[in-house]
């Protein structure tokens, strides 16, 4: 520890106190820069640094402590209320004033004290503690300022969650409505279909059976056009099997006649069995000979030799029309032998028109006899 010169007389405390100040501001500003210094590495590093301890020494008397604040003085009292003046006796007459005394002068005021030296270590502790101060203040910022940004993050998501849910309510109910409006779309469409399907039924079955009465009415009305007709028919054929019953009776009579003509005739007697050989009825000469020219071509079978006398023969009765074309051939005499008969049948209606008689017209029943070897 250096020494501390002390001295009595005034001009070595004029220079001590000068060295004070001295010391005392160099002290001070090395303090200050010490503050900056940790000020600028505190701000530049994670990390606080250790405190750092620095003592200072210096002469000079020790610094006076700081004066204690004055006391407040006492408010005065309120005065008591003055007493009501009471009548004064008439004033005697006032003595003559004495001179007033010249006034003295005022002593010069006592020169003020210095204010005493702050202590170095105190104003190292002073700053110490404004930097903490700094640093608390700093730091309740930043923790601050994190908790901002933290309940902003928060708010954030939250309204992002209430977004999501929103727009996750909006689309269920959006998607819910299209289910319902699908679903009553279908039904409508399902109702439409059935009803239209049981119209198309009924339109059906009413058109089924609208037809199966037209049928029935149809199938009626033929059937009662196909009686009427097979009355009419039956008539006819009647009337016609009596007609030709009554013309067959009649050719039977006539055929007989000419059979009992040939009979009791001669030999060349017109209408006789000469003339009558392939042809009967007829009354023109050579007739008979003309229908077996027209005959005798169509009929296809092979003759056999001839054997004995036997010579088969085959009777027809052909019904013409009034053109001469065959309309009906039935067979009155076989000749045993049903193949010749066909034959000769077959040659008949291959006749077609039959030759035409001398007089002009055709008899309406005509005997056709065929024989083999003829």
């Amino acid at each position: 520890m250096p020494p501390i010169l002390r001295s009595d007389s005034p001009a070595s405390g004029s220079l001590e106190r000068k060295d004070t100040r001295r010391s005392f501001a160099l002290a001070v500003l090395v303090h200050v820069l010490l503050v900056v210094v940790l000020i600028f590495g505190l701000n530049w590093q994670t990390e606080n640094p250790g405190p750092v301890q620095v003592e200072l020494w210096m002469n000079g008397d020790d610094p006076q402590a700081a004066p204690t604040p004055a006391k407040p003085e006492p408010e005065p009292e309120p005065a008591p209320p003055k007493p009501e003046p009471k009548p004064q006796p008439k004033p005697e007459p006032a003595p003559a004033p004495e001179p007033e005394p010249e006034p003295q002068p005022e002593p010069p005021p006592a020169p003020k004290a210095a204010p005493p030296e702050p202590d170095p270590e105190i104003a190292l502790q002073e700053a110490r503690k404004r930097e903490q101060e700094e640093q608390a203040r700093q730091a309740a910022e930043r923790a601050k300022e994190k908790a901002r940004l933290e309940e902003v993050r928060r708010q954030a998501e939250l309204k992002e969650k209430q977004r999501l849910e929103q727009e996750r309510k909006v689309a269920e109910q959006k998607a819910k409505e299209e289910a319902e409006k699908k679903a009553r779309d279908e039904a409508a469409k399902k109702a439409a279909a059935e009803k239209a399907a049981a119209e198309k039924a009924a339109a059906e079955k009413a058109a089924a059976e609208k037809a199966a009465a037209e049928k029935k009415a149809k199938e009626e009305a033929a059937k009662k056009a196909a009686a009427e007709k097979a009355a009419a028919e039956k008539a006819a054929a009647e009337k016609k099997a009596k007609d030709e019953a009554a013309k067959k009776a009649a050719a039977d009579k006539a055929l007989r006649d000419a059979f009992r003509n040939d009979i009791l005739g001669n030999p060349g007697r017109p209408g006789g069995t000469a003339d009558r050989n392939q042809a009967g009825g007829g009354r023109d000469t050579g007739y008979g000979a003309k229908v077996r020219a027209c005959v005798q071509p169509g009929v296809a079978y092979p003759t056999p030799s001839r054997s004995g006398s036997a010579n088969p023969t085959a009777e027809y009765r052909v019904q013409l029309g009034n053109d001469g074309r065959v309309r009906n051939v039935t067979l009155t005499r076989s000749s045993g032998n049903s193949g010749f008969d066909r034959a000769v049948e077959t040659g008949i209606r291959r006749c077609n028109p039959f030759p035409k008689p001398s007089t002009g017209s055709y008899e309406p029943l005509i005997d056709v006899v065929y024989r083999m070897y003829d």
